[in-house]
């Protein structure tokens, strides 16, 4: 994750040596998406470790995984979107043009995920919420330095266990929002496969295209040849997508801001919808 010079947060994945993909939300659903997206991934890769240090990395990031989840229609939103897209990849059956097992095996796929939301009952992350010291270590995690051991006596106790007990309750804490993982990796696949990317230029590092169709994009990927030392700063309404490519004055570790590019920047633009 990184930051533009507007304060505004962009998820940049490398895929290969001489490419970097930035993935920019457009809306705020797609952003709370990106952000679950990432907060799953590091938090089942330092559930996966064996030292106390990452478990406490894991449990900590459960927490913000059940903040970020904490709106009310975010649920409601992930099944309309999927049941939508299940009518409209379900009509496809009958194309000739389209693998017809692979299709019927990726809606099969998709009625799971929806199956498992649905039977989700109660708020996301209840059950982390019925333990009083669960409830005090996300507390005292909220403010700087607060889960210090001296803070929290019980999670130093709790990070004193055998490895292979603190895995498991890992596991059985996260089991329970497995399906509002699952849900979100599904849709973002299907949001990133929505669209190709074409070969765009920004002169003197500014970009702009107007927006056709009847669906506004909810997310703009960029790549990039990280040669050209610049980040996208992307910006959009409902009529045109925006996007300034900045460098900076010195290296990462001068002082000094980062400014639009004088040069012309070629890159790739997706702009990608459901």
């Amino acid at each position: 994750m990184q930051t533009t010079a507007s304060g505004a947060a962009v998820t940049v994945t490398p895929i290969a040596p001489e490419l970097l993909i930035f993935e920019c939300p457009l809306t705020e659903r797609a952003r709370t998406w990106l952000r679950l997206e990432e907060l799953f991934s590091a938090t089942r890769t330092f559930a996966a470790r064996r030292d106390a240090i990452d478990h406490r990395h894991a449990l900590l990031g459960l927490f913000q995984i059940v903040d970020t989840a904490s709106r009310s229609d975010l649920k409601t939103d992930l099944l309309q979107e999927l049941d939508r897209q299940r009518a409209l990849w379900g009509n496809q059956l009958d194309n000739p043009d389209i693998a017809r097992e692979a299709l019927a095996e990726f809606l099969s796929d998709m009625d799971a995920v929806v199956h498992d939301l649905h039977a989700q009952i109660g708020k996301i992350g209840q059950h982390l919420r019925e333990s009083e010291w669960l409830q005090a270590v996300r507390q005292r995690a909220a403010s700087p330095g607060g889960a210090c051991e001296f803070e929290l006596p019980m999670l130093h106790s709790w990070l004193q266990r055998d490895e292979i007990e603190r895995r498991s309750e890992l596991k059985a804490w996260l089991d329970p929002i497995a399906p509002l993982e699952e849900a979100v990796v599904l849709v973002l696949r299907l949001l990133r496969e929505s669209s190709q990317p074409t070969a765009e230029t920004a002169l003197h590092g500014n970009y702009q295209r107007a927006l056709t169709g009847a669906r506004s994009p909810l997310l703009a990927r960029i790549d990039i040849n990280p040669g050209h030392a610049v980040v996208p700063e992307v910006s959009a309404n409902k009529y045109t997508v925006n996007i300034r490519f900045l460098e900076h004055s010195g290296n990462f570790h001068a002082a000094g801001r980062a400014t639009v590019t004088a040069r012309s920047i070629p890159f790739g633009l997706a702009l990608c919808s459901l």
